[in-house]
């Protein structure tokens, strides 16, 4: 793809995604009011968590290597080989992602024992039956997984956005309509929305050629050669799914709602990230693979530049905003119903020490993404392992004294120093990696959004105390939103950031259109 159609694309996806998100803080804010931060919100989250790490043990790690495969055999042999692969592999994926259902299912309350080792009566009765429902999540969650990587490596990215926006919609609908059945009911309409996310991607795949056979060809080296490179990639998401276990057992221990209000920390933390980052990372993703496959490593070098500072030119100024305005936000979006400013300060503080990883999970990926590009899945491994080790001990002893900020500081941390640590060795796997030019665009975003963030904390300082209620906090949000993205753009343009010119040509020439 061409740094035109990379850019067409990322835009594209950072509309659908931003859709989506919007409508996911919607069900949110909806799920809040009729449950609030309790118990029984934690016990629902920790019902959807054990799928989501389970799947994560094996499910990322095939769908990570899947991708520079099918893009290979695409190039070398033509999308009918290549589906034959893909078959082959979502096969495997299912078979797998059933036997695990079906273990989850019988080992239940000893999984939740270990995920949320302190609760206890009600509270743990609840979470062990709420997760026997999600079990069934994992082979949703393996099928999706396994048909966006398809359609990505045929360039095809707008149905994966779209699998967002249709998850949420049976959830709204259900507590739209009463909400009859409580939580349990909120959790199943949960497991049919994951559902859905692989009934929507059908249309595209048909479109592409794509016809499903249930059959393995044990004999194909290309699945030698994902086993070969899956190992270090199992062990490394294996150590994201312990260190997210750690987390949410230390959280466990800490007051009612602690865990919802961390999970919906993570989430405001996310629509910047998967709205924004994400797309740029997986835009690039299949461009990597190919430039990582010919004679030397330029192309694949200012790939891994331009993704690094189009990741910044974005997630910055959005920390910085998250920072300033995390009180108003959360607020004007959660308070109400079942949930109370109790919810507010144990969100609020999630946040401040969450947010500032926002910059580091963009640059992790797009490094991460890169060794994968280039089949060397054992560094990311050896990387991560190292990140989560972190992050495990600095839990451990910041929770002590933090509560749930010192969780998702510890976060922030690990990330940090994941990505200092992928840098360096990506620098002596291919040499230069062009960091005084991210650096120095980083350096002049980072001014940017500095002068944009004293602007919007004077505005929200002085205008709080005249502006109260939800909608008082929402015209300040509004307000500090515009002037700062105006104040942002001109100091962009001011310091000569070059990204900002190749977005502002790209809606030029589709307005001419």
């Amino acid at each position: 793809m061409s740094k035109k159609t990379l850019a067409k694309a990322a835009v594209i996806i950072m509309v659908v995604s931003l859709i989506s998100k919007v409508i996911g803080f919607f069900r949110d804010i909806l799920i809040s009011s009729a449950f609030g931060a309790t118990g029984t919100t934690d016990a629902y989250t920790i019902s959807l968590t054990i799928p989501n790490i389970l799947f994560g043990l094996f499910g990322l790690a095939i769908t990570t290597t899947f991708i520079p495969i099918l893009t290979e055999t695409y190039i070398e042999n033509g999308k009918e080989k290549m589906f034959e692969f893909a078959n082959s592999i979502m096969n495997i994926l299912m078979i797998v992602s059933l036997v695990l259902c079906f273990l989850g299912w019988i080992f239940t309350p000893e999984v939740v024992k270990v995920a949320a080792a302190n609760f206890t009566g009600p509270k743990h009765t609840l979470a062990v039956y709420l997760t026997k429902i999600s079990m069934i999540n994992i082979l949703f969650l393996s099928l999706n997984s396994g048909y966006t990587a398809i359609l990505q490596a045929l360039d095809d990215f707008i149905a994966p956005a779209l699998v967002g926006i249709v998850a949420n919609v049976p959830i709204i609908a259900y507590i739209l309509m009463g909400n009859k059945y409580g939580i349990v009911g909120l959790t199943v309409v949960t497991i049919i929305g994951y559902g859905l996310q692989i009934l929507i991607q059908m249309p595209w795949l048909k479109k592409n050629g794509y016809k499903y056979s249930f059959k393995i060809n044990f004999k194909d080296e290309r699945i030698k050669k994902m086993l070969f490179l899956i190992a270090p990639v199992i062990i490394g998401t294996g150590v994201n799914q312990i260190n997210e276990l750690i987390q949410k057992s230390l959280a466990s221990g800490l007051p009612d709602g602690s865990i919802y209000a961390l999970d919906l920390s993570n989430k405001l933390n996310q629509l910047i990230y998967f709205t924004f980052a994400s797309a740029i990372v997986t835009v690039i993703y299949p461009s990597l693979t190919r430039a990582g496959k010919l004679t030397g490593y330029e192309d694949f070098k200012k790939h891994i530049t331009n993704a690094v500072n189009n990741i910044n030119l974005v997630t910055i100024p959005a920390c910085v905003g998250l920072l300033v305005l995390r009180v108003p936000i959360i607020s004007a979006m959660f308070m109400r119903g079942a949930f109370n400013e109790r919810g507010v300060r144990m969100t609020s503080v999630a946040l401040l020490y969450l947010v500032s990883g926002l910059i580091f999970w963009g640059i992790r990926d797009v490094f991460n993404r890169a060794f994968y590009a280039i089949q060397d899945t054992k560094t990311p491994m050896i990387n991560g392992a190292i990140g989560v080790i972190v992050s495990a001990i600095s839990s451990v002893f910041l929770v002590k004294v933090m509560g749930i900020g010192g969780l998702t500081l510890a976060t922030t941390i690990s990330a940090l120093v994941s990505c200092i640590l992928l840098i360096i060795d990506l620098k002596k796997k291919i040499g230069s990696i062009n960091g005084m030019e991210m650096v120095v665009t980083s350096s002049k975003i980072f001014i940017a959004s500095g002068v944009m963030g004293i602007v919007i904390y004077i505005i929200n300082h002085y205008l709080k105390y005249s502006l109260t209620g939800t909608k008082g906090q929402l015209i300040i949000i509004i307000l500090c939103a515009v002037v700062g993205i105006l104040i942002y753009i001109a100091m962009l343009l001011i310091l000569r950031v070059k990204e900002l010119m190749t977005i502002f040509n790209l809606l030029k020439s589709k307005i001419k259109r």
